[in-house]
């Protein structure tokens, strides 16, 4: 009896040495867990890129076989990406008018725009091409050079389509900006179709999707005969131009890039949207 008891106490004591073990590996894998949890939770997240749409017709597309045209889209993302983060460019197109036209390197090709397209046209095209784009933060528009056929009535064969491409994009990101870019030029259509653009930003934008002009046609020299002009055929932007487009592109969306534009101011020339 006596040899039996002790054995007993002996098995006891084990199985409580092993049972004390094995909880004290628990615990201790228990804080490895929740450490490794804290750590992950904690670590900088990868932020998302600024997706910036560029919807329009052949000054956006660029890429010509008669002349060096690589649009604003070039400068501009240049621009963007000299804020130091990662900027994606989106659109159902990367190519120009010319399908092999020698962009420079490191340019994100995509974009929105086609050749000899009107407002409702482009707004068909995006109904389509909406589904497959992830959804863009900024948008820029610059369509109606095109529509010279229905200067009659701008309201609307302009301003109806106009107004769907807003729905169709606040459909894929509610909170999208949207910029709406006045043609460049300073007579005939250009004209009439102003006051259409600017009362379809001032009735459609809203605190969290705001809907601005841009008024391109500010210092713009069309006439290719004219010393500093901005044109190589009085529609399609030369170098110069496509610079001078980028820049009042770059100054409506830097208020909603959430940073400090004084060093932009400093580093970057720079016009007022409206100059």
């Amino acid at each position: 009896m006596s040899y039996a008891r002790n054995q007993k106490r002996q098995f006891q004591s084990s199985t409580t040495s092993k049972s004390s073990n094995a909880t004290a590996h628990l615990v201790l894998m228990m804080f490895f867990v929740a450490g490794l949890l804290t750590s992950l939770m904690s670590a900088p997240q990868k932020e998302d890129p600024l997706r910036v749409l560029c919807i329009g017709d052949s000054i956006t597309q660029g890429g010509s076989k008669q002349r060096r045209e690589n649009t604003f889209r070039l400068p501009l993302y240049r621009m963007i990406s000299s804020l130091g983060g990662e900027v994606d460019f989106i659109g159902s197109q990367s190519t120009g008018s010319d399908r092999n036209f020698a962009w420079p390197e490191g340019f994100d090709l995509d974009h929105e725009a086609y050749g000899g397209a009107g407002m409702a046209m482009v707004r068909t095209k995006l109904r389509r091409s909406l589904l497959e784009l992830p959804p863009p933060d900024i948008a820029l528009i610059h369509l109606g050079t095109n529509d010279y056929d229905h200067h009659h009535d701008f309201a609307r064969y302009l301003g109806r389509p106009l107004d769907e491409m807003i729905e169709l994009l606040r459909a894929r990101n509610p909170e999208v900006v949207i910029l709406i870019g006045h043609l460049n030029f300073n007579g005939g259509n250009s004209i009439k179709s102003r006051p259409v653009f600017d009362a379809m930003a001032h009735s459609k934008s809203l605190a969290k999707s705001p809907v601005i002009t841009v008024d391109h046609f500010r210092g713009w020299v069309e006439n290719p005969h004219t010393d500093g002009h901005d044109c190589h055929d009085w529609v399609h932007p030369n170098p110069q131009g496509e610079q001078k487009m980028a820049e009042k592109w770059f100054a409506a969306m830097l208020p909603f890039l959430g940073i400090d534009t004084t060093r932009f101011q400093r580093s970057t020339r720079l016009v007022s949207v409206s100059d």
